[in-house]
């Protein structure tokens, strides 16, 4: 095969032990009297090896017709299965005796179109065995398992386990009454290795992949390579699994405490008990590597960037880019970095040494980040030699209601308070309580995590504290678990209401209050609140704290739009040839969003600056799987330790606390390793009769009536097409082609019917027209 011969086979495959069971690898070797089969016979100098001939296609099909007997295969030998609609049949075949889903895009339906079925081919007997389906993730159906031992040998060779049983020796098709009826029940882990090895629709996976990637991968905004880190937290090798973090996050640690971890719903493993605790075991990692550093690149492209802003997009931005060889410039306008990160998270969510041992970090590869900078004009960074500039200034301005009484003083910007409490810490980190005036009876009035952020911390400066939201808990922005820890601490909720009027005296504020009902879902997909007539109440507060929403800061060079968000080019993050932009200026975003996109306009700016493409590549590095053991793999989903209820008064001290090595271990130990799946080698397909698409085998086509098909440089489809004169057809387009490489053609007077055929094959199995079609209109 690595010499491009063509041996067809169904047992084999490249990442597996060999076994010889399916016998239609046979060949011939001269001065042996017997076949052998080329997936057990050792290659040794001088051999003579034929591959093809009468007498081995004769055996090839005999083989074959063993392993049809045990396997549906009517459609296979049927002469309207090309273009065949499926339902329903013209023949009245039996479902039971019909092809499975996979007809198509079958490893067993391709061999077996390469081989040949013999005419002696006996009819299938339905083995009546009862489908599968006991667990979320995978289909079995062993009436089409043809007893090959791919699924038992990946399970063994890779996984190490033996879930799905053991082989006969010696080697022999399987009996599929042999598999277990429930997998939880084995030592299966639940990586779906055996769904990808299985050469027929006997074993279909329920997960819906995308893009290549695990589900958790997937859905993580900074693309972090979570099995890999998993993986090596599970070998406990800590420091390798935050270098993993680092090549797509610059802020493990911080991400750690405040990520909303959008890739632990998307877990398998939730369909089977709970998801892995990804975000934990991403700060356990950073408090882990205490000594852990970035080697400084020794390269200098000479280019110069600015950035704006020390917030999650622009320490992003800064981190990569210099790492990458970059002379890179943070222009912070306050007198301490980190922007949102420190002055809008409180400290019992977000301890300060995490992100400043962080921002220590980056300082150390090179970036020079300039404290008290504030910047007015991108264009005059331009003007003084910058080569690029990107914005990362965050949205630092809290939305007005626009209702009467709102300018009082003691009416406070949730934003604002928030900045004052942990803005200005002492030297040991500490709040410094006695600065900041807060009243008694305090109203918070929205449904973002600001919101929460400013009632909890309105908490423990020994307010009593109420949220008033205008929908209902469950359209609340916020992050649940938030919402239950500000319950827990004495924070009162007061939904689908919402101030109309402020009227301040001497002492109070009294605010009159609307309920609200919920109407048709807006544009965010949420229903309208609504308000509902003569429903006004009143209630006195010492102050109000409003957290409706924030907004961008205006600077000269950036046209914000009347909404506050100006959206550019959002693939390149663009503004123009030299400004890019991330962050909130992009709209509302998480820390991790943030940082993703701080990342991707790094990108961005080193290559639109000449630099190298490999600089921004993630190293990648092919999973070897980790077995692990049992009580792990089955253990719960691990309780992190939380700072208890009573201890949380007038304490500005992180909630949740760490935990150990073993926990850490344990945990990712529960991990699927899904991404075992994702690299495995290809099995060679049987051969295309296709033709060079060149001048030479074009004058050799037929002047008659047919259909040809077109093949790009990967061997894809492009085009299906019938004529009434296909070297006319054809070499006209080879006198304009520019993606053509082979061919294939076939005479047929009614080649508008074998069109249609081949066209609906071709849908049925690839779900859409030849993907050429448009490309070859504008080329012809």
């Amino acid at each position: 095969m690595n010499a491009g011969i063509y041996i067809p086979t169904l047992c084999y495959h490249p990442d597996i032990t060999s076994y010889g069971a399916c016998g239609v690898c046979s060949v011939e070797i001269e001065g042996l009297n017997e076949q052998k089969l080329a997936c057990v016979t050792t290659v040794e100098q001088g051999m003579k090896i034929t591959t093809d001939s009468p007498e081995l296609k004769k055996i090839r099909q005999e083989k074959l017709a063993i392993i049809l007997k045990d396997h549906p295969h009517a459609c296979l030998v049927c002469a309207e299965k090309e273009g065949c609609a499926r339902e329903p049949c013209s023949l009245n075949v039996p479902i039971s005796e019909r092809c499975c889903e996979k007809l198509g895009d079958c490893e067993l339906e391709r061999v077996a179109d390469y081989i040949g079925i013999s005419e002696n081919t006996p009819r299938y007997k339905n083995k009546n065995l009862s489908k599968l389906n006991e667990n979320p993730f995978i289909i079995r159906d062993y009436n089409l398992c043809i007893g090959c031992g791919r699924c038992i040998r990946a399970c063994s060779n890779i996984r190490g386990i033996e879930a799905l049983g053991t082989l006969p020796d010696p080697p022999k098709l399987i009996d599929p009454s042999i598999f277990p009826e429930k997998l939880i029940d084995t030592d299966c882990q639940f990586c779906g290795l055996c769904v990808e090895f299985c050469p027929t629709g006997a074993l279909i996976s329920c997960i819906d992949r995308k893009d290549n990637k695990t589900n958790c991968q997937y859905n993580c905004p900074a693309n972090i390579d979570i099995p890999r880190f998993l993986r090596q937290i599970s070998n406990r090798d800590f420091t390798e699994a935050l270098t993993t973090i680092y090549e797509n996050v610059p802020l493990p640690g911080t991400l750690g405490y405040v990520c909303y971890s959008p890739c632990e719903p998307k877990c398998l493993r939730s369909d089977l008990d709970d998801a892995v605790s990804i975000r934990i075991l991403k700060r356990f990692t950073f408090e882990k590597t205490n000594n852990f550093y970035i080697k400084k690149t020794d390269k200098n492209t000479g280019k110069n960037i600015a950035v704006i802003g020390s917030g999650p997009a622009g320490l992003s931005c800064a981190f990569y880019l210099s790492n990458w060889g970059n002379n890179v410039t943070i222009f912070e306008a306050k007198d301490k970095s980190g922007g949102m990160l420190r002055y809008g998270i409180p400290t019992f969510r977000l301890p300060r040494y995490v992100f400043e041992k962080e921002i220590d970090i980056i300082k150390k590869i090179g970036v020079d980040i300039k404290l008290n900078s504030r910047v007015s004009s991108v264009n005059e960074l331009i003007s003084k030699g910058f080569d690029a500039v990107f914005v990362g200034i965050g949205a630092q301005k809290g939305l007005q209601m626009g209702i009467g009484g709102e300018d009082d003083s003691r009416v406070i910007d949730a934003l604002e308070f928030l900045s004052e409490v942990y803005g200005n810490l002492n030297s040991d980190n500490e709040i410094q309580t006695g600065n900041i005036k807060i009243g008694q009876n305090v109203a918070v009035i929205g449904g973002g995590n600001t919101a929460i952020d400013a009632a909890r911390t309105a908490v423990r400066l020994g307010s009593k504290v109420a949220l008033f939201y205008r929908r209902s808990e469950r359209e609340m922005p916020a992050y649940t678990e938030e919402i239950e820890e500000a319950k827990k601490e004495g924070v009162k909720f007061r939904y689908l209401c919402t101030p109309i009027s402020i009227h301040p005296s001497k002492d109070t504020l009294k605010v009159e209050f609307i309920k609200m009902k919920l109407g048709q879902n807006d544009e965010s997909n949420r229903p309208t609140p609504v308000p509902i007539k003569d429903s006004n109440f009143f209630l006195e507060f010492d102050n109000i704290i409003i957290a409706i929403g924030q907004k961008v800061d205006p600077i000269e060079g950036i046209n914000i739009d009347s909404k506050s968000w100006k959206k550019p080019n959002t693939f390149t993050q663009k503004i123009n040839d030299k400004i890019y932009v991330g962050g909130d200026v992009l709209g509302p975003s998480s820390v991790v969003e943030s940082i993703s996109m701080g990342r991707e306009a790094a990108v961005n700016i080193h290559l639109d600056l000449g630099g190298s493409e490999s600089d921004t590549i993630s190293n990648f590095e092919k999973p070897s799987a980790r077995v692990s053991n049992k009580e792990d793999f089955l253990k719960k989903r691990i309780n992190i330790p939380m700072l208890k209820i009573g201890d949380r008064a007038s304490n500005f001290s992180k909630v949740e606390l760490s935990i150990n090595d073993n926990e850490a271990v344990s945990e990712a130990c529960r991990c699927f390793q899904c991404d075992l799946c994702l690299y495995l080698s290809k099995i060679p397909h049987p051969p295309i009769d296709m033709l060079i698409f060149n001048s030479e085998n074009v004058e050799n086509v037929p002047r008659s009536a047919g259909v040809y098909t077109l093949f790009n440089d990967d061997k894809k489809i492009i085009e299906i097409k019938g004529t009434d004169n296909m070297h006319k057809m054809l070499k006209d387009k080879l006198n304009s082609n520019k993606v053509v490489q082979f061919f294939k053609f076939e005479e047929d007077p009614m080649y508008s019917k074998r069109e249609s055929e081949l066209l609906q094959q071709y849908i049925k199995q690839h779900g859409e027209m030849p993907s050429g079609g448009d490309e070859l209109d504008d080329l012809f």
